[in-house]
């Protein structure tokens, strides 16, 4: 099945992002082989895999049911999801007005807690401490990990979040979430 390689190459990212482990070694392809097994109770041959991140040639065509248990993995159903709905964003326009549900950190009390998720299959539980200032209590399969704090005044439904400030390991940095397709939940708890 001929498909575009920049899909291929974001498939590939997604992959070892959602692994949390760089692909580039034989040893590699052998442990992210024995990962989707594990997580997806499905075989994919580490000489697929290999042939896929172009570590061996043969990379030509691949199977739709090979391209379905990677987009899977990162946390879409299926291959076709995958790229409609992270690989080609439609209706990117470069300003448009904002309509989707909001919450406001100003009218949120301190101790409040938010979940945040977005694509691929990433959560957040974030406590508000005040001052628009939230601290991650738990993540699921996102860069951010517990105890990490950042400054947000807004967190709206369908749109990307940018925080401010975002502490991590000793550094700060500001940070996207939902870059592609924006936040997919947004609930006050």
């Amino acid at each position: 099945m001929p498909v575009n390689p920049q899909y291929i190459t974001l498939l590939r990212q997604l992959v070892e992002e959602s692994a949390d482990h760089a692909i580039a070694t034989s040893n590699d392809f052998i442990f992210l082989s024995g990962e989707i097994q594990g997580r997806l109770n499905e075989n994919l041959s580490v000489s697929t895999l290999k042939r896929l991140w172009g570590y061996v040639d043969g990379y030509a065509s691949v199977r739709p049911s090979t391209l379905d248990i990677l987009a899977r993995f990162t946390g879409f159903p299926d291959w076709e999801t995958f790229v409609s709905d992270y690989c080609e964003v439609e209706g990117v326009q470069s300003s448009h007005r904002v309509v989707s549900p909001s919450l406001y950190s100003k009218d949120l009390d301190a101790g409040k807690q938010v979940n945040i998720c977005w694509n691929p299959n990433r959560c957040c539980l974030l406590k508000h401490l005040g001052n628009s200032l939230f601290e991650v209590i738990t993540s699921d399969n996102a860069k951010l990990k517990s105890g990490d704090r950042f400054l947000c005044q807004r967190f709206t439904l369908n749109q990307p979040l940018y925080v401010e400030l975002l502490t991590k390991d000793g550094n700060t940095e500001l940070f996207v979430m939902g870059n592609k397709g924006g936040l997919t939940s947004l609930t006050l708890l």
